[in-house]
């Protein structure tokens, strides 16, 4: 998934009521299973980050610093290790078979999972 396919999940699912820290563990680990979706990876990085730091500060502005908020970081953050140098992830689910290479028509896949939860926040964001 793009980094911000995760923001996206993991901050409708921060508008369930769990607390804060609840939100920001529980999706910090389940951005596990998401990743084991075959799933099509933006090339250029930069443009995730954009739509990534765009998200959280939409999420921050429009529901404050809480669980809506931390789960879209929580959602966020194991992504953040492909902005660095590094060969070896850390992450378990990036390995090697992470971001296969599939066609561009999966990245509609992923706008409509983030239509999806930008349409729940409507409803059900606090």
């Amino acid at each position: 998934m793009t980094t911000t396919a995760h923001t996206a999940l993991g901050g409708a699912l921060g508008a369930l009521g769990l607390p804060s820290p609840a939100s920001f563990v529980l999706w910090a680990v389940s951005h596990y299973p998401l990743d084991l979706i075959p799933h099509w990876d933006l090339k250029r990085t930069w443009i995730d980050t954009v739509f990534t730091f765009g998200s959280l500060g939409a999420l921050f502005f429009l529901f404050g610093p809480g669980p809506v908020f931390w789960g879209g970081l929580g959602g966020a953050l194991p992504d953040l290790e492909h902005l660095l140098p590094i060969r070896r992830k850390l992450y378990p689910s990036h390995g090697p078979r992470h971001g296969r290479a599939l066609p561009f028509s999966h990245a509609a896949e992923q706008l409509v999972l983030i239509v999806l939860c930008a349409a729940f926040l409507a409803r059900y964001g606090r």
